[in-house]
């Protein structure tokens, strides 16, 4: 008889944190925000068995880069300034089990580090002569550590008119960073307007942090660095010139 382990796997920063839940298992937060020291330093994340068999997990934690166009680079190498306790557990049926997340590293850090913790589920064994799929959910959450103190600069460095992958008209930005502190576009509020050639408005509409969070994920802007857009808003035809602006609040 055979047995098939199949892995579904749902990557929260390739789709920028927009969240969802498997059927059998089901993960909170998707991120975590940290600070160097006091009660900040430290974390939760929930594992939600339901189903109706026991569910070993596990949490490995991976030190995270993310590239201009949002590429993630991962790595062991200063992954154990973030500790995960307990590492492993099996998760009872319709249980929930807390894992801890604590900052271990240097107080005094200089600048945000980004951390994707991998929430695996692990294989069961299968009874003997019992064929079948089983299906393995994988689910990484994002956890973010900022210096003790200091606040995000996200600014908008360049705004243009694009097109997706299916020809519809977006809205292109870079936003640059020049805090030492991680900021979110889905902290922000967003303005676009479009212009004629005569610099009069044809269009406008702005967004909250909210509707950011909802359309686009949370939109990580690691310190002093920049990341490009292309914004998942339709544009009307009209208008030659595109003009953004970006207030920061912060996410709640």
């Amino acid at each position: 008889m055979k047995h098939v382990t199949k892995i579904l796997s749902t990557a929260a920063f390739a789709a920028l944190l927009s969240g969802s839940a498997a059927e059998a298992m089901s993960v909170t937060p998707v991120l975590v925000d940290l600070r160097t020291a006091g009660s900040q330093a430290s974390g939760q994340i929930r594992v939600i068995n339901t189903g109706d068999g026991a569910m070993p997990v596990s949490l490995t934690a991976k030190l995270a880069t993310l590239g201009h166009n949002g590429e993630l680079s991962t790595t062991e190498t200063g992954a154990d300034d973030l500790l995960v306790f307990p590492p492993q557990a099996i998760v009872q049926p319709n249980g929930t089990q807390v894992f801890r997340v604590q900052w271990a590293g240097d107080p005094d850090l200089k600048e945000s580090k980004t951390f994707v913790i991998d929430v695996a589920q692990q294989p069961v064994a299968m009874p003997e002569g019992v064929s079948g799929i089983q299906l393995i959910y994988d689910f990484q959450v994002v956890v973010d550590v900022a210096p003790p103190s200091g606040d995000p600069a996200l600014a908008i460095q360049t705004c243009e008119l694009t097109t997706d992958d299916k020809g519809a008209r977006r809205a292109a930005l870079t936003i640059t960073n020049g805090s030492n502190v991680h900021g979110y576009l889905s902290g922000s509020k967003l303005r676009l307007e479009l212009q004629d050639a005569t610099g009069a408005k044809v269009w406008s509409q702005s967004w909250t942090p909210e509707e950011i969070d909802g359309r686009l994920g949370i939109g990580l802007v690691q310190p002093h660095a920049n990341r490009r857009f292309i914004l998942p808003f339709d544009l009307p035809a009209g208008g030659t010139k595109l003009v953004a602006e970006l207030s920061y609040e912060g996410r709640h």
